[in-house]
Protein backbone atom coordinates (compact mmCIF):
# COMPACT_ATOMS: atom_id res chain seq x y z
CA UNK A 1 0.00 0.00 0.00
CA UNK A 2 3.18 1.94 0.76
CA UNK A 3 3.89 1.57 -3.11
CA UNK A 4 0.33 2.93 -4.27
CA UNK A 5 0.90 6.29 -1.96
CA UNK A 6 4.06 6.76 -3.20
CA UNK A 7 3.11 6.39 -6.68
CA UNK A 8 0.08 8.77 -6.21
CA UNK A 9 2.34 11.56 -4.85
CA UNK A 10 4.68 10.94 -7.58
CA UNK A 11 1.73 11.37 -9.91
CA UNK A 12 0.32 14.46 -8.18
CA UNK A 13 3.85 16.27 -8.42
CA UNK A 14 3.21 15.28 -12.56
CA UNK A 15 0.06 16.64 -12.74
CA UNK A 16 0.95 19.81 -11.23
CA UNK A 17 3.70 20.15 -13.46
CA UNK A 18 1.68 19.43 -16.78
CA UNK A 19 -1.03 21.18 -15.98
CA UNK A 20 0.31 24.30 -15.89
CA UNK A 21 1.20 24.23 -19.93
CA UNK A 22 -2.71 23.40 -20.31
CA UNK A 23 -3.83 26.61 -18.58
CA UNK A 24 -6.16 28.83 -20.50
CA UNK A 25 -9.91 29.22 -22.20
CA UNK A 26 -9.07 28.05 -25.48
CA UNK A 27 -7.47 24.47 -24.36
CA UNK A 28 -10.66 22.98 -22.26
CA UNK A 29 -10.91 20.06 -24.59
CA UNK A 30 -7.34 19.43 -24.51
CA UNK A 31 -7.34 19.14 -20.48
CA UNK A 32 -10.37 16.94 -20.95
CA UNK A 33 -8.32 14.67 -22.62
CA UNK A 34 -5.16 15.07 -21.50
CA UNK A 35 -7.52 14.27 -17.46
CA UNK A 36 -8.97 11.09 -19.03
CA UNK A 37 -5.43 9.63 -20.32
CA UNK A 38 -3.70 10.62 -17.23
CA UNK A 39 -6.91 8.79 -15.24
CA UNK A 40 -6.94 5.57 -17.11
CA UNK A 41 -2.52 5.36 -16.61
CA UNK A 42 -2.53 6.10 -13.50
CA UNK A 43 -6.06 2.74 -13.11
CA UNK A 44 -3.93 1.26 -14.72
CA UNK A 45 -0.81 1.63 -12.81
CA UNK A 46 -2.66 1.26 -9.46
CA UNK A 47 -4.06 -2.20 -10.70
CA UNK A 48 -0.70 -3.33 -11.56
CA UNK A 49 0.93 -2.36 -8.19
CA UNK A 50 -1.81 -3.72 -6.18
CA UNK A 51 -1.64 -7.45 -8.22
CA UNK A 52 -5.57 -6.81 -9.70
CA UNK A 53 -6.36 -9.29 -12.75
CA UNK A 54 -7.80 -7.04 -15.98
CA UNK A 55 -9.13 -8.68 -18.69
CA UNK A 56 -7.53 -7.86 -22.03
CA UNK A 57 -9.30 -4.23 -23.50
CA UNK A 58 -9.03 -6.79 -26.37
CA UNK A 59 -12.03 -8.98 -25.28
CA UNK A 60 -14.81 -5.58 -25.54
CA UNK A 61 -13.22 -4.61 -29.16
CA UNK A 62 -14.16 -8.46 -30.24
CA UNK A 63 -17.13 -8.61 -27.72
CA UNK A 64 -18.24 -5.11 -30.19
CA UNK A 65 -17.19 -6.01 -33.96
CA UNK A 66 -17.92 -9.93 -33.65
CA UNK A 67 -21.97 -8.99 -34.63
CA UNK A 68 -20.95 -6.61 -37.19
CA UNK A 69 -18.58 -8.92 -38.60
CA UNK A 70 -21.06 -11.89 -38.89
CA UNK A 71 -23.38 -9.54 -40.31
CA UNK A 72 -21.32 -8.43 -43.08
CA UNK A 73 -19.59 -11.57 -43.68
CA UNK A 74 -23.78 -13.13 -44.06
CA UNK A 75 -24.20 -10.42 -46.95
CA UNK A 76 -21.41 -11.54 -49.24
Amino acid sequence: MLLVLMFALIAAGCVAIDLSSLKGRQKRRDRVVWGLLWIVGMAATICTLLKIQVPSPLLLIIFIFKPINDLVASWF
